[in-house]
């Protein structure tokens, strides 16, 4: 086979028709789909026009079919529900519309307003309002037409009533993100008339408002001030209270009182005696804490109204208190203690123009606790009134902002073009933390809000006040220990209020008549006994026992007609009892053994076993079976007239001489005397010696001599 081709051969011929219809139709699907690309977003808009347009046309239909009943000329009366129901869909023409379709991803701020998990008001014209300042409950108000809830041609408040104590979660959007969230209670609701037309208005608090639940009594020893949150509002559910605790004061406080007080009234003195934030954010209950986000505001961008405040408060000053425990007194001085410092040049200035005009050191009691910290508690109470004293400049501004939160930082920037450094124009100024903000929607009419800020460095809150103490009367305790470890003759008591979760006081000094170092008054009522107790100040952290009580189940067994039993007994059984009617008194331990002097001038002293009387080595014994020892280096017993001793038998025994002497007579007499010696038995007279007897018998074993 021959691979040479021939040359007479003809070559094909090819069809160049068919290709130039494939690449004519290739261009003109490749035109087709970058056409369609390039006018996705345009038809997509023209959809969503199209689609509003739509909505808007069936609104219309529904106004031309409820007005369709009005009939007749110009001068035919309206019946007056048909012309309220023409005055309703009015509104509706007006302010009607699906709020995500019109503002959508625009730089308009737009509301979403929802209620028990349900979305309400998204196609109806509402104004919205909501207040916020730290250390108070916030508030917000929803006002809109009743027709909004279908309640115009039905019994005020029938739709709506049942949103009364649901939650309520309020958005504010741009750019068709959320910017602020702001969930809540609603606690009322209204039906008010304005200006002839039919509104419901919805008005609710922060859910701090859930922690008014009523007067509570509470005690909380050594424990800091996020244990004591906690533990005050562990009953509340987490996902309507959620709590950001981080407060400046760390230390761990002696003893704490929540005495008749809601458990927020409790949480907000605790913010204001210890100087620490307390606010809602809208959707955390911050207490303590560190700032929030940082928003910048631009002048002539977001910023067009504000009003700088510069005020004069005195910051020198001199705190002196009392520790009881280590008998000190204590002085600080403010100039002595050393607090953060501000960037803010308004704020230097305030400050040191306020400490040039207030020229005086003034000297204030420090008496809010039981100091058992000494000097250190001063020196920090004295630095927390040196912080609120820093409360000399504010920030009031209007907004556009919808950002801002309350305890967020707002930073501003001035608008300058052109400036050397700062290139975009926007030249940074001071930053300050918000302490209150307002934020107005009003539907079509646009959003802003009002701020008040403090320059950022600022740690303590205007509202700081160190005699937020809890306020308390006098009222019985029971007396819990009594073995006081410092010898002060203190006590530990149980007020009725804390016996449900055991608690007590701290040690607690009582009233005594005399007292000091070495003397002294010391009677401490017993475990389990009623005392009545008062507060220093009325401070309710700083109880003192005024003394004991008697009650039904431990009474004193005396008294009675004329009052004239008056008397002390211990615990075991000892007492001294005096008896103003015989006029007597009568000293008993429980042996018992007594001593009594019946007011007549007898002193009996009685024992049931035995009465020992004893000076130095001389004693005397009376046993309670009749026996009676006296014993003594030298015993004398002299009796001016007569001594008589008469017993059974009478037995006088001398180691070594016994001696009976008398200036007159010696007389011995009985049925029969011996007298016997071991030895020599001498009698001497100097004058005659008579020896008289019946029978006389002188017998010797030797020898007897008479001369």
């Amino acid at each position: 086979m021959s691979i040479i081709e021939d040359p007479n051969k003809k070559a094909p011929q090819v069809d160049l028709s068919k290709l130039t219809e494939k690449l004519q139709q290739s261009a003109l699907d490749s035109a087709e789909t970058k056409l369609d690309q390039a006018t996705q977003g345009i038809r997509e808009e023209v959809k969503k026009v199209q689609e509003t347009a739509t909505r808007v046309q069936n609104k219309l239909t529904r106004v031309n079919e409820e007005l369709s009943p009005i009939k007749g000329n110009t001068f035919e009366i309206i019946p007056p529900e048909v012309l309220e129901k023409q005055k309703a869909l009015s509104s509706l023409v007006t302010y009607g519309g699906d709020l995500k379709s019109l503002y959508g991803d625009s730089h308009l701020v737009w509301s979403t307003v929802q209620i028990g998990g349900e979305y309400v008001l998204t196609d109806s014209h509402f104004t919205l309002s909501i207040h916020q300042q730290v250390g108070t409950h916030d508030s917000f108000e929803i006002l809109c037409p009743s027709e909004a809830f279908g309640e115009k041609d039905s019994y005020p408040l029938t739709n709506t009533r049942k949103y009364l104590g649901k939650r309520c979660t309020l958005q504010l959007k741009q750019y068709g993100q959320t910017t602020y969230i702001f969930t809540g209670i609603i606690t009322q609701i209204r039906n008010k008339r304005i200006d002839g037309y039919s509104h419901i208005i919805l008005e609710g608090k922060s859910p701090t408002i859930l922690l008014e639940n009523g007067l509570d009594c509470q005690s909380f020893e050594k424990k800091g001030l996020k244990e004591i949150i906690e533990e005050s509002t562990r009953e509340y559910p987490s996902d309507l209270i959620q709590w950001d605790i981080r407060p400046h004061l760390q230390e761990k406080l002696l003893y704490t009182v929540q005495y008749r007080e809601s458990d927020y009234q409790f949480i907000r003195r605790l913010a204001t005696r210890y100087g620490e934030w307390f606010y809602y954010n809208g959707t955390q209950l911050v207490f303590g804490g560190y700032g929030g986000k940082t928003v910048e505001l631009v002048e002539e961008q977001d910023l067009f109204e504000y009003e700088l405040k510069m005020q004069l408060v005195p910051q020198k000053f001199t705190y002196t208190s009392y520790d009881a425990k280590q008998a000190e007194n204590y002085t600080v001085e403010s100039e002595s203690v050393s607090v953060q410092g501000t960037k803010n040049p308004f704020q230097q200035y305030a400050e040191e123009a306020s400490a040039k005009t207030y020229n005086k050191v003034p000297l204030s009691l420090y008496n809010q606790s039981l100091m058992e910290s000494g000097r250190m508690e001063l020196t920090s109470a004295v630095k927390r009134q040196k912080q609120s004293r820093q409360n000399v400049f504010y920030l009031e501004a209007k907004t556009h902002n919808p950002n801002i939160r309350l305890g967020d930082i707002v930073k501003l920037k001035a608008w300058m073009p052109g400036h050397e450094i700062f290139k975009n124009g926007e030249v940074p100024l001071e930053s300050y933390r918000i302490i209150e903000i307002t934020h107005n929607y009003e539907g079509m009419e646009g959003y802003h809000n009002f701020i008040v800020g403090v320059p950022k460095e600022i740690e303590t809150p205007p509202y700081m006040e160190e005699d937020a103490i809890p306020q308390c009367e006098e009222q019985s305790a029971t007396v819990m220990d009594n073995n006081d470890p410092e010898g002060m003759s203190r006590i530990r008591v149980q007020f009725l209020w804390q016996k449900p979760f055991n608690g007590m006081t701290p040690w607690i000094r009582s009233i005594t008549p005399y007292a000091g170092a070495g003397k002294g008054m010391h009677v401490v009522p017993e475990i389990g006994e009623e005392v009545i107790v008062s507060f220093e100040n009325g401070n309710a952290e700083k109880p003192v026992s005024l003394g004991a009580m008697f009650n039904g189940k431990g009474k004193s067994g005396h008294g009675g007609k004329g009052n004239y039993m008056k008397g002390l007994q211990t615990a075991a059984g000892s007492n001294l009892t005096f008896n103003d009617q015989k006029g007597d008194m009568t000293l008993m331990d429980k042996g018992p053994a007594s001593l009594v002097m019946d007011g007549a001038g007898k002193t009996t002293l009685d024992s049931s076993d035995k009465i020992i009387i004893s000076c130095g080595a001389s004693s005397i014994e009376l046993h309670k079976d009749g026996k009676i020892i006296i014993n003594g280096q030298e015993i004398k017993i002299e009796g001016e007239n007569k001594i008589e001793t008469k017993t059974k038998s009478h037995e006088t025994v001398g180691l070594d001489i016994v001696t009976t002497k008398s200036n007159t007579i010696i007389k011995e007499e009985a049925p029969k005397i011996s007298v016997k010696a071991k030895g020599q038995v001498e009698i001497k007279s100097g004058e005659t010696i008579d020896v008289e007897s019946t029978i006389s018998n002188i017998k010797g074993s030797g020898s007897v001599n008479l001369n």
